[in-house]
Formats: structure tokens, sequence, C-alpha cells
């Protein structure tokens, strides 16, 4: 019996080292992730925003059906539902395009990105040569989606004017105007970004 209860004990111990090295590891583990942890986890991303395709849709089914029904044995009926499909598909792109863009505020740069774009797939504009941010306000009573920013860039030792349109977001307007260091241009524009001017329209701009 003295035996047993000797091995036993030897198992206990045996298990409880185990259990404190394998915590030890865990904690060294965890440790090493947090400081091996990439600087792009502090990116703040700003996701597109969702849009009303109906209008799109609606006009790509109607000119679909156009000519499904035979309703295109004429010269001007086939151009109007040739018409009614482009404009649809333009229409759906563009939404698509709204939907899917990203907006990734980095400490160096705002990179712009849109897997739907093939010809500026990815745009890197460093907080230096952001040099103007416009706030358009289309509605005396505009909420966030009556609002637009207008971001403009010009490359080092380039003349090229770059703009970015985006829907508003008062997070993403407040921090492009603190990191690229933009001014008010004017006394009347909003100090409260959350807070659209109401009772009128107009475009509030920030500048070097």
């Amino acid at each position: 019996m003295a035996e047993v209860a000797e091995a036993t004990l030897a198992s206990t111990a045996v298990s409880a080292d185990t259990a404190r090295d394998e915590e030890v590891v865990a904690e060294a583990e965890t440790a090493a992730g947090e400081e091996a942890q990439p600087e792009a986890s502090r990116d703040i991303v700003f996701y597109g925003t969702q849009r009303n395709m109906a209008m799109g849709v609606a006009m790509l089914v109607a000119g679909a059906l156009a000519f499904s029904m035979g309703m295109t044995h004429v010269f001007f009926a086939e151009a109007i539902a040739w018409t009614f499909v482009l404009w649809g598909i333009l229409l759906i792109y563009g939404d698509l395009l709204d939907i899917y863009e990203t907006y990734r505020v980095t400490e160096d740069a705002l990179v712009i990105y849109n897997p739907l774009r093939p010809w500026g797939l990815k745009k890197v504009w460093d907080w230096g040569h952001i040099h103007r941010l416009d706030i358009v306000v289309r509605r005396p009573d505009a909420r966030y989606e009556d609002a637009m920013l207008q971001v403009y860039y010009t490359p080092e030792g380039e003349l090229t004017l770059e703009r970015e349109d985006r829907a508003y977001d008062p997070e993403l307007a407040r921090l492009i105007i603190e990191r690229a260091g933009l001014q008010p241009a004017d006394s009347g524009n909003p100090t409260d970004l959350t807070q659209l001017p109401v009772g009128r329209t107009g475009t509030y701009t920030w500048k070097k």
C-alpha cells in the first residue's frame, strides 16, 4: 500500500509540474503573440456604404424583358431596350463600387482599396500630400447619407490633382483632418463633425 501511495503522489506531482509548465508556455506564447502583433492591426478601417440598387436592377430587367418578349423588332424599340440594359449595368456597377470600397487610416497614409476598380485597385495617399477635404451638404435637413466627403491629393513632384468621393462619415473626416494637418478654410465650418449644419446647404472646406 505504501508503494502505491508513493506512486500516486509521484504521479500527482508530475501532473502538477506538467500543468505548470503548460501554463508557463501558454503565457509565453500569448506574450510573444502580443509583441509580434502587426502594426496593421492598429489601423482603422472604414467599409463601403450600403446602396439601394433597385433602380439599376429595374432598368436592367426592363431592358432584358423587352428582348425576351419580342418587343425589339423596330429599331427605335431596340435602341431603347439597349439603353435600359446599359444604364442598368452602369448603375449597378456604380453601387457595387461604393459597397466594396474601403478606406484604411494608417499612421503614414490613407489607403483606399476597391477590388472592383482594376484601373485603381489600391491608392496610398501619404498624409503630407493630402491638402484638402470638403464636406458637401446637399440638403438643408441633411443626414449623413445626404452629405459627401471629398478628399484631394497631389502626388509629390507632380501637378496632377486626384480626388476621391465617398458618403459622409464624421469619424473618417476627423481622422483625415487631424492626420493631414488640415485647418478650416472658413469660420463657419462645423466644429462638431457629428452634427451637420441645419437649415443650409453648402461646401465646408479644410486645407493646408
